[in-house]
């Protein structure tokens, strides 16, 4: 748990430098709703669910401080900067953590298995977040896969893909 929350501290104080309050907050939000769900979903796939946290509370933290234009690899870059200024992770872990964010906004494509985490917890974030209008087309495959997965119901309303 150190760990989590050395990370965590790391990048809410990078979020405090955000002038806008609103915005701030979505990031707060977001980031650690995905991080939860990381958690959630990487103990339901026997992996390292510590490092799924990690990755869920970096995976947007480029988006919401710079922009969102390739905020995937160049938060990857952040997180790899950030983890290696710590001194706390083996270069395994580092290299599992930066590939999740990496390939987190690919979603057509199958990844590793812990990229494969964060995306799923990343869509049913975003679906959570707004139930009524569904998540989008183009994720709602992997969202009705993880509601499968977690044998939630609802998932006969989400749209076709």
């Amino acid at each position: 748990m150190d760990r989590i929350h050395a990370v965590e501290n790391m990048c809410y104080t990078i979020l405090d430098e955000m002038g806008d309050d609103v915005e701030k907050m979505e990031a707060l939000v977001h980031l650690s709703s995905v991080a939860r769900f990381s958690y959630l979903l990487a103990n339901k796939r026997n992996l390292d669910s510590e490092l799924a946290y990690i990755a869920g509370i970096m995976h947007d933290l480029y988006a919401y401080t710079h922009e969102r234009k390739e905020h995937a690899l160049h938060g990857s870059r952040l997180a790899f900067g950030i983890l290696k200024s710590l001194n706390i992770f083996k270069d395994d872990e580092v290299d599992a953590i930066v590939s999740a964010i990496r390939h987190h906004s690919d979603k057509k494509r199958i990844h590793d298995p812990f990229s494969e985490v964060l995306k799923d917890a990343d869509v049913l974030d975003h679906y959570l977040s707004m139930p009524y209008s569904g998540p989008s087309v183009k994720d709602s495959g992997r969202c009705k896969a993880v509601f499968r997965e977690l044998g939630l119901r609802g998932e006969e309303h989400l749209p076709l893909n």
